[in-house]
């Protein structure tokens, strides 16, 4: 079965290098059905935040069992290129959370594939990272 993924993550508090955030996320797959995910992760960074989502969104995939491919739609360019192998320089924290999403990627063998959007073009995913932190 083949997935779409739509995440995002959100700052409390962006003028802070750490801050409270929260992710939130919509699934939908190839036969109409929608699942979708709000909760707080935390502190961390926003680009932490996108990376928590896509965890969570793969997560819960992984549950059904049936996943043969997922597009991870990432309201954040510069990590869409550097999840898809393209050099960035990335903060250790998110370093870490990237290699731990690899490995969970590589142990599921599902191929997955990330690609850049707009979230605005999509508030329903923005909303439930909002709602994740009450703002």
């Amino acid at each position: 079965m083949k997935y779409r993924l739509y995440v995002n993550g959100k700052c409390k508090n962006t003028r802070n290098f750490q801050s409270d955030i929260g992710i939130g996320g919509v699934i939908l797959s190839d036969h109409g059905e929608e699942i979708s995910f709000s909760r707080n992760v935390g502190v961390g960074t926003c680009s932490e935040a996108q990376i928590y989502a896509i965890l969570q969104g793969i997560y819960e995939i992984s549950k059904f069992n049936n996943a043969t491919s997922i597009i991870v739609y990432v309201s954040n360019l510069m990590l869409v290129e550097y999840l898809n192998g393209r050099e960035h320089e990335v903060s250790p924290g998110t370093e870490v959370l990237a290699n731990r999403l690899n490995n969970l990627v590589e142990g599921l063998g599902i191929s997955i594939y990330y690609e850049y959007f707009e979230v605005n073009e999509y508030n329903y995913v923005r909303t439930l990272a909002e709602d994740a932190l009450k703002l």
